[in-house]
């Protein structure tokens, strides 16, 4: 099953930075836009993703993470929240990992849905 994955980050982002740091969690991979579209799919190969980029969005109120994402830990605002989505198994744990790594570098917080 897919997983949705949420970063935090506490400073601007955009979307092609965000992919940019999932790429360093392994230089073979590549990205590539979607439907010509602001999404950026991180791949291991031309057929295989490992984490999509689904969008960056500020948010001004915490409240609002709050409201969302109510177990997140509380950071300031305004606030870049990036939306992603790994695919099943393990190539969507590769995604998962590059995740956590790229969260480090963007001065965010990374939050894995479901588990």
């Amino acid at each position: 099953m897919p997983r949705d994955v949420t970063i935090l980050c506490r400073r601007p982002v955009e979307t092609r930075e965000v992919a940019e740091a999932l790429l360093l969690h392994d230089e073979s991979w590549g990205v590539r836009a979607l439907d010509d579209g602001p999404m950026l799919q991180v791949c291991r190969d031309a057929t295989h993703p490992v984490i999509t980029v689904l969008g960056v969005r500020r948010v001004d109120s915490f409240d609002e993470v709050e409201r969302i994402l109510p177990d997140a830990p509380t950071i300031a605002t305004p606030l870049w929240w990036v939306d992603t989505v790994t695919p099943a198994g393990s190539d969507g744990e590769s995604g998962i990992s590059a995740a956590l790594e790229a969260a480090l570098d963007l001065d965010a917080v990374c939050i894995v849905h479901g588990d």
